[in-house]
């Protein structure tokens, strides 16, 4: 794969967004309670014509050192736009949108009117959009960026703290973003079922559960982590034992 990034990188890249040769594919998440379908992940995937899959870490990194992760998450909404347009019927009203949010995305203009378009696209259907904010990555709370927050929520938009309990500071992240949701790690979940040890993933729930934020569990990856999460009133479900990443014909035809 590095061949593919040793001359001109940016310019491959670039030609990859222009050529939509970076799909978005969906990973639903699940009630945890009905087993119904709540909600989709939006992830990017990159089929390199010669050289076949990219990983979307190597990627995105590249997208965000060349500033290019505007442009690439601009292609992607609205393929998502119309990958939607013509089967959102065949999805259950209040269908959550979940969208990952880089740290590059903050400020930027056109990000926030490509999510009040999708918003107002569907909104016969409900659509609820959710912003998907990573610890991984420290963001730099300035008044100017939690304005930006602020507009976005009143255009109807949630956030989730993702990879909860694995980055810089939990509660101040919480305090800072007010989330609606956090997004429990699969490190935690994995921890499930595999040495009996249980603790972190529970003080993680009961401090959500605490101060009234939706829990989405990621990685869930054995009918035992499931069931276990179900005990514990974990919201939502979300991993392989339940759904890979799947492209929108596939979704549709589960949905339909």
């Amino acid at each position: 794969m590095t061949r593919l990034f040793t001359r001109a990188p940016e310019k491959t890249l670039s030609k990859a967004i222009a050529q939509r040769q970076i799909r978005p594919v969906y990973q639903p998440f699940f009630d945890s309670q009905k087993g119904t379908l709540a909600g989709i992940e939006v992830l990017a995937r990159w089929r390199h014509p010669l050289y076949g899959n990219v990983a979307p870490d190597t990627f995105i990194a590249l997208a965000e050192e060349r500033n290019l992760i505007a442009p690439l998450t601009h292609q992607l909404i609205q393929q998502v736009i119309a990958d939607l347009e013509h089967h959102i019927h065949l999805f259950p009203d209040g269908l959550y949108i979940n969208l990952n949010l880089s740290p590059y995305n903050c400020l930027d203009p056109r990000f926030e009117s490509d999510t009040v378009e999708l918003l107002q696209k569907f909104a016969d259907s409900r659509v609820q959009l959710v912003i998907e904010i990573t610890e991984r990555h420290p963001l730099h709370f300035t008044p100017q960026l939690s304005e930006w927050f602020a507009v976005l929520r009143k255009s109807g938009i949630s956030v989730a703290l993702d990879d909860f309990g694995t980055g810089y500071s939990n509660l101040s992240y919480i305090y800072a973003l007010e989330p609606e949701f956090i997004k429990i790690d699969k490190l935690f979940v994995g921890q499930i079922g595999e040495n009996g040890d249980t603790r972190l993933v529970d003080s993680l729930i009961a401090l959500a559960k605490n101060m009234h934020l939706r829990i989405i569990a990621e990685g869930v990856e054995t009918q035992c982590q499931a069931d276990y999460l179900r005990t514990k009133a974990c919201d939502f479900l979300q991993g392989y034992h339940l759904c890979r990443p799947v492209p929108m014909r596939e979704l549709i035809g589960m949905a339909g």
